[in-house]
């Protein structure tokens, strides 16, 4: 036996050792270009930190800072001191606990914490690695959950204020907004805390004359895509949310969402968690519940499961979801009888929650809640999806294999669907297409359509149109910059990839330039630029160094000998300051690759007018502006047309032509061009 699983544990190590070498030559350019950019800062490169091992203490190395800068993990998992997936690994600074299997690069309990799961309990497979299959499982499992964690910081609709010590480098907004639905963001406790404290303080009024306060029933709510997809067009819906107490963000598809629009989920509250959790509170503080909703029995089922589960929990009543109109009054007044603090409504979104609000005035109960499908899952109508489904955020796959008549609309239709109007919502807040909305939907006093038309025409002159036609201009505007995000997409996905290939291949013909550049002409490898990138935001630029180190120094005694026409670029065919190697790389343009590195991380593309200095922006002409409204790029339509033999205004000329016609083809195209450009060389230098 003990043969067997050392059998296995050495397959998982070959596994190991030969993916972490084959990354780690694929990121090689990427390490290389990232320390030489640390030495020609004057920065220390690497720094270590030490952890308790599964046996002995380890060092993971990293560099000091920047993007990528734990890809140097991987040289723990070819060493052996860490796997891909195991136990958290614990600093050498605190003392130590037993792991259960070797520390990994993910593990569960990380992973829970960034799924926002992390009140659901979690243990390391002590089994992981006998098994190369289970391994192989696991870490699939951890790269998923990985992948949908949100990370970023950023929109945020209310000042940010600190309710508990955050573990994220970056403070997180208490509240945030997907399709004008305000979602309180807490965590599960904070979320539990915040209904049992409302039912603790909210105090019916049993004796009528006693109280010079009504009772005020405060309203709670989960909202999952399928909640916030309804609420994208029903009005009625969206107005119930706004006014409810809180409102909370249940499922994964708003930790994606967190993820597209920038900023941080705490918690994946939902209801299914939270209802043990909220027993055992309501438990504790003699707390009340009613169940009503579901179908006949489930509601009672449910809460015989409940009380058998949390002793101690009083269920004060329950009552079924198939009710007509004409029997509301008989419900409420059992409601308002029965002494319950917290009333569960099971009706389904947004019935449940348009009812509640409907009669919020009449209930006498501290709390409502509206909670889907609950009672079906603690009845054990419906099995709850394994753990392994929760923690990669996959548990409505289990939802639709179970009930795919009912679900499959909801979710093969639903979720796609609401991930392209995030999409469309994160590209309409960096337009401002949001202004015509809010100009036709906010309004002080309720208005019809046309009156909401009339006053987005009074203050904002966009012509006289119908509401139709400005609904028709307002969907092709939409399709129209839904278009241009498909290509920036494309755009950007091709400069990712095509630049790690190109580092990659070129690798050994860059560390030959380095170093014949050093052999030559001692001083530092690659010279460094401040250049006009997008709507003229400055970047630093990266080049092989082709001059002496006090070129810059000379430039200005060499002014008058500029041969570019038009006087805003310095050019000269024998510049003095241009080293042989200079020379040489100049005219093969190979003192352009380093900035690759620039597309890679996003300040250039491929393709695009090529950056400018800020000096030579300053003199600029209004018009020769329009150069700077896309990104820059490593070629362009003159780079391929000419080069330097071309003057500046007719550069400025091509530029522009191409911003008014780029696509994935063109630049395509001007890449296959770029290639007999830079062989024959013209207009280098």
């Amino acid at each position: 036996m003990r043969t067997h699983i050392n059998q296995i544990a050495f397959s998982i190590r070959v596994f190991e050792i030969i993916s972490a070498m084959m990354l780690l030559i694929v990121l090689s350019p990427l390490l290389i270009v990232k320390a030489l950019y640390l030495l020609a800062r004057g920065e220390q490169v690497f720094e270590q930190i030490q952890f308790h091992g599964h046996m002995n203490m380890f060092n993971q190395y990293q560099f000091t800072r920047g993007r990528f800068s734990g890809i140097l993990h991987l040289y723990n998992v070819l060493t052996g001191d860490m796997g891909y997936v195991g136990s958290r690994a614990q600093y050498a600074v605190i003392e130590a606990t037993p792991y259960t299997v070797r520390p990994g690069l993910m593990s569960f309990e990380k992973m829970h914490q960034q799924m926002g799961i992390c009140y659901d309990k979690f243990t390391d497979d002590p089994h992981l690695n006998h098994s190369i299959g289970n391994y192989l499982v696991t870490l699939g499992r951890c790269i998923i959950g990985y992948a949908l964690a949100s990370t970023k910081s950023k929109l945020s609709i209310e000042p940010q204020v600190m309710t508990e010590p955050q573990t994220g480098p970056k403070p997180v907004e208490n509240k945030f907004e997907i399709f004008k639905v305000c979602i309180d963001n807490l965590t599960m406790t904070q979320a539990i805390n915040s209904v049992v404290n409302t039912a603790k303080d909210t105090q019916p009024n049993i004796f009528e004359g006693l109280s010079s306060t009504p009772n005020q029933c405060q309203q709670f709510c989960f909202v999952n895509t399928d909640c916030l997809n309804t609420a994208y067009k029903d009005d009625v819906y969206r107005q119930t949310l706004a006014q409810a107490n809180k409102v909370f963000a249940d499922g994964s598809g708003i930790r994606l969402a967190s993820k597209l629009l920038g900023f941080t989920v705490k918690d994946n509250v939902n209801g299914t968690d939270m209802l043990p959790l909220l027993c055992q509170k309501a438990a504790k503080q003699q707390l009340p519940l009613f169940l009503l909703g579901a179908k006949p029995g489930v509601a009672q089922q449910a809460a015989n499961k409940l009380v058998a589960a949390h002793p101690g929990l009083k269920i004060a009543g329950t009552q079924d979801g198939y009710f007509d109109e004409a029997k509301v009054d008989e419900v409420i007044a059992t409601i308002n009888q029965s002494g319950a603090k917290i009333l569960l409504v099971a009706m389904g979104a947004p019935a449940q929650d348009n009812w509640i609000a409907k009669y919020q005035h009449r209930l006498q109960v501290p709390v409502a809640m509206g909670v889907g499908g609950l009672f079906d899952f603690y009845a054990e109508r419906v099995s709850r999806a394994p753990v392994a489904i929760r923690q990669i955020g996959m548990e409505w796959t289990w939802r639709l294999m179970q009930e795919p008549v009912r679900m499959w609309r909801r979710y093969l239709i639903g979720n796609p669907l609401f991930v392209l109007r995030v999409i469309e919502t994160k590209f309409k807040l960096k337009t401002g297409l949001e202004a015509v909305s809010k100009a036709l939907s906010t309004t002080s006093t309720p208005q019809s359509d046309d009156e909401k038309v009339g006053n987005a025409i009074e203050t904002n002159p966009i012509g006289h149109f119908s509401h139709h036609k400005l609904k028709y201009a307002s969907r092709r505007k939409q399709r129209y910059y839904l278009k241009l995000l498909a290509a920036k997409v494309a755009k950007r996905s091709f400069d990712i990839v095509a630049s790690a290939i190109l580092m990659l291949l070129l690798s050994p013909l860059l560390l030959i330039t380095a170093l014949l550049i050093r052999i030559e002409s001692p001083g530092a490898i690659l010279f460094t630029q401040t250049r006009a990138g997008l709507n003229n935001q400055p970047f630093t630029m990266w080049k092989f160094r082709s001059m002496f180190i006090d070129a810059e120094a000379r430039l200005a005694k060499l002014q008058q000998q500029n041969e570019m026409r038009g006087g805003v670029i310095f050019k000269m065919k024998s510049d003095p300051r241009v080293t042989r190697v200079g020379r040489f790389i100049r005219k093969a343009s190979i003192d352009e690759l380093p900035q690759l590195w620039n597309v890679f991380i996003g300040e250039m593309s491929l393709v695009g007018p090529r950056p400018a200095l800020p000096s030579e922006v300053s003199q600029y002409q209004p018009s020769d502006h329009r150069r700077l409204l896309t990104k820059p790029g490593i070629t362009c339509i003159w780079q391929v047309s000419g080069r330097s033999d071309i003057p500046f205004d007719r550069q400025v000329e091509l530029d522009v032509d191409y911003l008014y016609k780029q696509s994935f083809t063109q630049d395509f195209k001007l890449l296959l061009k770029t290639i007999p450009a830079v062989l024959f060389a013209r207009g280098a230098y």
